[in-house]
């Protein structure tokens, strides 16, 4: 399944490619829904700021987590692609096997930056049946991380749908 999204945000490719591709690891500041994120340091550590990280989603110990390698790091290109494996131990399992994401930055006449969004998503069994609904579910998803992408650039401050998810998150902690 393939999912593309766009985003205008009003800041140079520079400032947008920080904190997507040089701070990959601290995507808990302003990416709603993940309580904490931690550098990696398997994979191509050494040609990138950070060979991957790990994004917890939920609250407590042994969490549902996502594992995301940097597999291309271009900063002259502006193109960041990572492979984001889902890891869940407990309850319903998820109905994707992987999504490598493409993210391509170019500068917008006016100086500010279009952020191009590509998911390339393998799915289970259960996904291909759920393919329609699934595939809504995740434009709207990932729509949604480049705007609190946007508000963060923009701003300096996580936006509003990150911080009720944050306190909705902390709320159920154990």
């Amino acid at each position: 399944m393939n999912v593309h999204n766009k985003q205008t945000i009003n800041a140079p490719v520079s400032q947008v490619w920080t904190i997507i591709a040089e701070e990959f690891a601290t995507a808990y500041k302003w990416m709603s829904g993940v309580v904490h994120s931690y550098e990696i340091n398997h994979g191509l550590k050494g040609e990138t700021p950070v060979a991957g990280r790990v994004c917890n989603l939920e609250n407590h110990d042994n969490p549902f987590h996502a594992v995301e390698n940097i597999l291309r790091y271009d900063e002259a290109a502006r193109t960041l692609v990572f492979e984001v494996i889902p890891v869940k131990e407990r309850g319903p399992q998820l109905p994707i096997v992987k999504n490598k994401v493409t993210i391509r930055l170019t500068s917008t006449a006016d100086g500010n930056t279009l952020i191009h969004w590509h998911s390339q998503v393998t799915l289970k069994l259960v996904g291909k049946l759920l393919y329609p609904i699934l595939k809504l579910g995740l434009y709207k998803a990932f729509a949604n991380i480049l705007l609190d992408l946007k508000v963060f650039v923009e701003t300096g401050y996580p936006s509003q749908r990150k911080v009720n998810s944050d306190k909705k998150l902390h709320a159920i902690a154990p």
